[in-house]
Formats: C-alpha cells, sequence, structure tokens
C-alpha cells in the first residue's frame, strides 16, 4: 500500500500530511507516532519538521513525496537526492534544508513570529510588482498566496488595502528587511526611506459651493491614487456618489487643514466661493455625521417606491432623538417589514397581516430580541409617524429567551492580559474590565472624562442618554499618566487611524478576539464579557448589588440580578443532593461507594 506525504497547512502551521487507503494497521502506526486526523484535509498528519519525517521513514517503506502544482515550478531543482529532501519548496525539510528562523534576530522585535515557517515561493508565481509611492508607504502588489498573505499581515506596518488590492508596507529599514524576508526577494524596496512627498505642480484642487447643503463644500480632486489616499486620512472627508466629488465641512478649520495637509505637495487650490461662505457654525460632531451617515444608507437601501414611508419614519426618529444604534436596528426591521408587503402603504395593510408576518419571523428561527424589536419599529410608525388615534393595533410580543451571560474567571482575565503585547491595546481592555465598560464607551472615551484626582471616570451620554460617574481602577492609573504623555494631544484617550478620529468599534473587537485566542481560551468571549465579568467578580466580592447597578448604569435592578445567577461563591456553598446522599453512606458505612 502506498503511502503519500503531502506540505499542508492547517491549524496556523506547515504540517505533514499523511495520505493513504483506510487501514486499521496502518493507522495504529501512525497513531502510535502522534499523527492526528484532519477532517479538513481528509488525512492523518504530523509537525512539520525533520524529526517527524525520519519516524515516518522509519516506520514505513513506501512513502511517496507528492509536490503541489506551485512546487512543481521548476522540476530541474526537485531532482535531488530524496534522502537529503532539498527541493525548491519541499513538502517536508531536513534541518539544514530550510530555515526555520529569521537570520537577523532584531529583524521585527515587534513580531518575531512573523517567519517562523519561511516557504520558499518562485517569483514568478508571485509576480511581484512595486507601484508608486504613497505618502509613507511602499506600494506593491502580488497574486495571492495564503501562507505569504497571513505572514505579511502580521507585520506592523503592513496593511492591505482593499479598495486598491495592494500591499501597503511602512517606509522604515526593519519593516523592509522583514516584509522582503517573507517575499524571498533583496533588495526589492528602493532606499527611500527619508525621501519628501512627490510634488504635483501641474495639478489643482478646486473647492466649490455645495449647493444640496451649504454646511458643506465641494472639493474636486485629480485623479491620482496617492492624493485619494491621502485625503481619505482626514477624518471629517466624506466621498459623495451622487456629486461625484468630496465633502468638507464648510468652515475656515477645514480649508486650513486640507491647505496644510497638501502643503508638502506643492497643489494649487483654485476657489469659487466667497469667504463668506466658510462658517465656524458648520463644523458637525461626530454624531451628526454618524446620524447623517446612517440616514443616508437607510435610504439608499430602499426603493423609489418606498422612499416616502421610510423617509417619514426616519425624520420621526430624528425628531424625538433616538440613538445613532436605535436608527439603524428600527429602519433595517421596518425596511424587511416594508418589503414583505411590497412596499405598499402601510395604511392598507391589516392588523391580521402584521400578525401573520411576525408569526413567520418566529416560525423561520428569528430570536426574540430581534423580533421585539420588530415590534417596536411597527408600533412607533403606526403610532407617531401615522397619528391615527382610531387605529389601535395589539401586537403580539415573543416571549423573551432567558440566558445567561458569558462571564470569564479572574485567571481567565489575567491570561487574556498578559497575551496582549501592544500597551495601547493592553490598556484598553484593562479600563473596559477595570470600569465595566461598554464598547461604545471604551471607543469614546475623552481625555476630559477621567478624573485623576477624583479616581473617577465620567461617562457622557451613555445607553439610554444617560451620564454617570464610574471608577477609575488604581492599578492603571500612572500606567494611564505615562500614556497620556505619549497620546495627550489627541480627545480621545483611544484615538483611531484618522487624526481626530476615535478607535473602531470593529478595531477592538478585533484586538479582543486576538487576544483570547493567544491566551489559549477555548470560551468565546467578546468585550463585552468583560463586562459581565465586572460585575460578576464584585458580587462575588461581596459588593451590594445597588452599587454594581449604579456602575453598570442600568435602569432595573431586575437587569443586574442576573449576576446572582452566576456568582461562583454561591454556587459553591450549595450542595448536589446526590452528594449529600453520597456522603452520608460512608459516613455509616466508614467507606465509599463503589460505582
Amino acid at each position: 500500500m502506498e503511502i503519500q506525504l503531502k506540505k499542508i497547512w492547517h491549524r496556523e502551521r506547515f504540517r505533514i500530511g499523511i495520505y493513504f487507503p483506510y487501514d486499521n494497521d496502518t493507522i495504529a502506526v501512525v497513531k502510535n507516532i502522534g499523527a492526528h486526523y484532519s477532517n479538513s484535509n481528509k488525512c492523518w498528519y504530523v509537525d512539520y519538521n525533520s524529526k517527524n519525517y525520519e519516524l515516518l521513514k522509519q516506520n514505513f517503506s513506501n512513502l511517496t513525496i507528492v509536490f503541489s502544482s506551485e512546487e512543481k515550478v521548476n522540476r530541474n531543482e526537485h531532482k535531488v537526492a530524496e534522502a537529503n529532501m532539498l527541493p525548491v519548496n519541499p513538502p517536508i525539510a531536513s534541518d539544514g534544508a530550510l530555515q526555520l528562523v529569521s537570520p537577523n534576530p532584531d529583524l521585527n522585535p515587534e513580531h518575531k513570529s512573523v517567519s517562523v515557517l519561511q516557504q520558499v515561493v518562485p517569483n514568478s508565481m508571485l509576480r511581484l510588482q512595486l507601484l508608486e509611492n504613497v505618502g509613507k508607504y511602499w506600494v506593491f502588489k502580488m497574486n495571492y498566496h495564503y501562507a505569504i498573505s497571513k505572514q505579511l499581515l502580521v507585520v506592523k506596518g503592513v496593511y492591505w488595502n482593499k479598495n486598491y488590492k495592494v500591499y501597503m508596507v511602512l517606509r522604515h529599514l526593519k519593516v523592509k528587511n522583514a516584509v522582503e524576508f517573507i517575499l524571498g526577494v533583496s533588495p526589492f524596496f528602493p532606499i527611500d526611506m527619508e525621501d519628501k512627498e512627490p510634488v504635483f505642480k501641474n495639478k489643482s484642487f478646486l473647492l466649490r459651493v455645495h449647493q444640496a447643503d451649504n454646511r458643506w463644500m465641494q472639493l474636486i480632486i485629480p485623479d491620482i491614487a496617492f492624493v485619494h489616499y491621502k485625503l481619505k486620512r482626514m477624518g471629517s472627508a466624506r466621498y459623495s456618489k451622487d456629486s461625484k466629488c468630496y465633502l468638507l465641512p464648510a468652515t475656515p478649520q477645514s480649508l486650513k487643514a486640507l491647505q496644510q495637509h497638501f502643503e508638502v505637495n506643492e497643489i494649487p487650490f483654485i476657489i469659487e466661493f466667497s469667504n463668506g461662505y466658510l462658517k465656524n457654525g458648520n463644523l458637525p460632531n461626530k454624531k451628526s455625521l454618524d446620524l447623517s451617515h446612517t440616514k443616508k444608507t437607510i435610504l439608499n437601501e430602499v426603493p423609489e417606491v418606498g422612499r416616502v414611508y421610510i423617509e417619514s419614519f426616519v425624520n420621526w426618529l430624528f425628531a424625538v432623538n433616538y440613538s445613532v444604534n436605535t436608527l439603524r436596528s428600527y429602519g433595517s426591521t421596518f425596511i424587511a417589514f416594508l418589503k414583505h408587503f411590497n412596499f405598499k402603504d402601510p395604511k392598507d395593510i391589516s392588523v391580521s397581516e402584521i400578525i401573520k408576518y411576525l408569526g413567520s419571523l418566529m416560525e423561520r428561527g428569528l430570536s426574540a430580541s430581534t423580533g421585539n424589536t420588530m415590534v417596536n419599529a411597527i408600533q412607533f410608525y403606526y403610532q407617531q409617524v401615522l397619528k391615527d388615534k382610531n387605529f389601535v393595533i395589539i401586537l403580539p410580543r415573543p416571549k423573551k429567551e432567558k440566558k445567561l451571560p458569558a462571564v470569564l474567571t479572574e485567571d481567565e482575565c489575567l491570561s487574556i492580559f498578559r497575551a496582549i503585547e501592544n500597551p495601547k491595546h493592553k490598556l484598553m481592555l484593562l479600563i473596559g474590565y477595570g470600569a465595566g465598560l461598554r464598547l461604545s464607551e471604551i471607543t469614546s472615551l475623552h481625555w476630559r472624562d477621567i478624573l485623576f484626582e477624583e479616581r473617577k471616570i465620567h461617562l457622557k451620554n451613555g445607553k439610554g442618554k444617560k451620564d454617570r460617574m464610574v471608577m477609575l481602577p488604581q492599578s492603571v492609573i500612572n500606567y494611564l499618566q505615562d500614556y497620556r504623555k505619549i497620546h495627550g494631544k489627541s480627545n480621545y484617550v483611544f484615538d483611531g487611524q484618522y487624526k481626530g478620529e476615535s478607535i473602531s468599534s470593529r478595531t477592538v473587537q478585533q484586538i479582543m478576539k486576538n487576544a483570547v485566542r493567544k491566551s489559549g481560551l477555548e470560551k468565546k468571549a467578546t468585550v463585552h464579557t468583560l463586562r459581565h465579568s465586572f460585575a460578576t467578580h464584585l458580587l462575588e466580592n461581596g459588593t451590594d448589588i445597588r452599587y454594581i447597578q449604579k456602575f453598570l448604569g442600568h435602569a432595573s435592578i431586575t437587569t443586574t440580578s442576573i449576576y446572582t445567577h452566576l456568582t461562583k461563591n454561591v454556587i459553591d456553598k450549595i450542595q448536589s443532593p446526590l452528594d449529600a446522599l453520597i456522603n452520608k453512606k460512608i459516613s455509616e458505612n466508614g467507606k465509599q461507594i463503589k460505582s
């Protein structure tokens, strides 16, 4: 029976795949040498190293090494002695055949695991193409390769631009060395780490009035990828598909920031409006931008026939000052409701039709929370928008499932924090857990909200549009003050990729996800799990539940009382009746009952 060996990528690393027809004796042998079965690859596998290859050769005489299509590019180089295992891209490498670690230990100290296993791929397969620099980045394209792409994105300073489908590499010597090592090409990038940004003297910007809303000004730019990318880094710039141009707030500050942003590129500005058009009052805040963007997104999802209904619905949500999250959830569920009835006038939809529609959603397995959101959105429209006093509708409320939130132990929280190397990321999760913050409260935290002397954090306009005071953990105060010396110029404690904007929720979620994975925990834990753990650990340590309610910002003590079902101390004190029965029997007979 022939046994084939292939080099495979499985569970974040390369393995030796062992392929053979089903045979109990062969399975027993591979199990004995420590092999495991992979359902995804339909084979047995061991770690990719020369020791395991030697074990396979000792136990099987009929081994065949199978090369992938990529490994067959240069067949002449593959015709070396099998005993030495020295092909260009061997399925199994001997100790001297393939370099397993970087020859330079200082190549990338922030990410030393970048090149734990360097897979050599011919340049002709990657088709590397170096493009024009964009600001402080080198830009290049290559054919997609799973393993190499995965290694590239681990390097600090390498980014994937999904709009232009290119890799962007920070023009830094350490990043250059790391990327060239992964690609197997040196030199690939030019030595221009300190070059100035490009100059475009023959191009110009055009600024003009935005007729649809005079709080904004239109910016027409030359069609240059570098200019597009650099402009997107301005937090206040938004691209309008309707006007086919960028929109910026019509303020003197925006104009000055724009001119400073492109001053080094020597691009002249042509301004077609008077100085009186720019006003300080036109500067929007983050909430205004989020609401405007959300409204536009919702309206774009509806065809013209249903635009009048959803627009009046959204305007009423604005009028009663509902949050962006409520606007999104109500908007999407009401659009689904209208779509089900082919966007006909809601006045013509009967109560029985509405109930039948809601029943069909429950039948398809819709969660109770989503069902209640749908009910609230429909009720809001009929009661607030239509204002029909004679229209009475009693909508069924789906019974909400009572689920206990996931909670981490204190040791599990500690292992997550220890798994994070980036100081900013670690501080973010430490404060989130130490003060019991919601995700949105972490991202919107301002320096002015940190009251160091009082050891408190003043959370403003939280869920339900309520302010509250929470504790500032003593253990992070010095850490936070040192961090402020570096990042204190920003308004936000945790600033984002673009100047003047906070870190995105998606980024924080990904940081938590990576930390959980690195810590080796099998539990599914999110940023909100840290908040649940904060409340549970306080309760276990004897804190009054009414104080915990205030810390969490719960309107009702009933919401907070769910944590009483999770406290370890209470559960540990309750004895199972089976244990009591066994202990009683042991005390009577003086020996333990055999199972």
